[in-house]
């Protein structure tokens, strides 16, 4: 008691320091909790943006929006005809991380709705009624499924695929590495029945695609111009650069090559003396160029190396083989 007395500033400061100290974790936990713990959506609700409230279409290709809405991850769309109370044709029910959603129609009556997902809760959902009328193919857009735009391939075999468009007997698809610059002398310009169709490629370059529906009187629009790429080309083998050659090194090691051009990520094989892999751990994927290896035993001689692949699923060689030794 005397020494509490004797240095009564002292105490209070101490005490002062504590409480600050105090506040001070208990707000940095606020802020960090709210990392852990999702806000409530349930009380929220979705902002249908289009088509309208009883909306009147004579476009088959509809593009159904909505507003984002906070702390909602993710959204849950539901289409039907006529209705949902009465649905004899369920169209769509699916979940997105965007506000977005499009689809080719038949003319009639619907109803479409959606609500907002996160982790631990959900909003109601919100509906909405439009009518599709029956109009001219002319007036119509297909809409094309995949491969989806500035696809990267190595397969010789495209699938080509789009959605069908009522009233249309069959579709045109046309192909070409130039921008459709001279119709006269495209890749592809065929008719086909039905709404998909397996493209032979060739060449290795950029090429773009469309299609349109046709029937004995009418055909619609063409579609959006889509690309891809065809690549059959392996990225180099990487370079090792680190550590040298049969040299003794400490853990944990960092094993460093160059960057290969058009490499999308490597795969990194480490061995045994034998030649057998370390652990069904490798080989490792890494988009990276260096790994911390900080495995093995004192004394134990690693060999490791190296290979690359690119977007389009081309796999380089593998690099030269490089060891070391654990010294510690």
């Amino acid at each position: 008691m005397e020494k509490l007395l004797k240095y009564p500033k002292i105490q209070f400061r101490q005490a002062r320091y504590c409480l600050l100290a105090i506040i001070a974790a208990a707000v940095w936990c606020m802020g960090a909790c709210s990392e852990f713990f999702e806000k409530s959506i349930t009380d929220d609700s979705i902002v249908l943006l289009s088509p309208g409230a009883d909306a009147e279409t004579n476009t088959y290709l509809v593009n159904f929006l909505w507003e984002p809405l906070d702390h909602a991850l993710q959204y849950r769309l539901q289409l039907a005809s006529p209705s949902f109370d009465s649905a004899a044709l369920f169209h769509a029910d699916t979940t997105l991380e965007k506000t977005m959603f499009s689809t080719t129609l038949q003319p009639g009556r619907y109803e479409w709705r959606v609500r907002g997902l996160n982790g631990s809760s959900g909003t109601a959902y919100t509906t909405r009624a439009f009518t599709i009328h029956e109009a001219a193919l002319s007036m119509q857009t297909v809409l094309q499924v995949s491969p989806q735009d500035n696809f990267i391939t190595s397969q010789r075999k495209l699938e080509m695929e789009w959605q069908g468009i009522f009233s249309a007997k069959s579709y045109r698809l046309q192909v070409d590495s130039n921008a459709f610059a001279d119709e006269d002398n495209l890749l592809l310009d065929r008719s086909v029945a039905g709404t998909s169709f397996a493209y032979d490629v060739l060449d290795e370059a950029r090429h773009q695609w469309r299609v349109r529906a046709e029937n004995d009187t009418a055909q619609s629009r063409w579609s959006m111009v889509r690309s891809f790429i065809h690549d059959r080309t392996p990225p180099l083998p990487p370079a090792l650069t680190a550590p040298a050659n049969n040299v003794q090194v400490n853990r944990p090691v960092s094993l460093q090559w160059n960057a290969s051009q058009d490499a999308a990520f490597y795969r990194l094989y480490v061995y045994r003396s034998d030649s057998t892999l370390l652990s069904a751990h490798f080989p490792l994927r890494l988009e990276t160029t260096s790994y911390a290896f900080d495995a093995g035993t004192r004394g134990e001689r690693i060999l490791w190396r190296v290979r690359a692949t690119d977007r389009a699923g081309n796999e380089s060689g593998y690099s030269d083989w490089r060891s070391f030794v654990i010294r510690n």
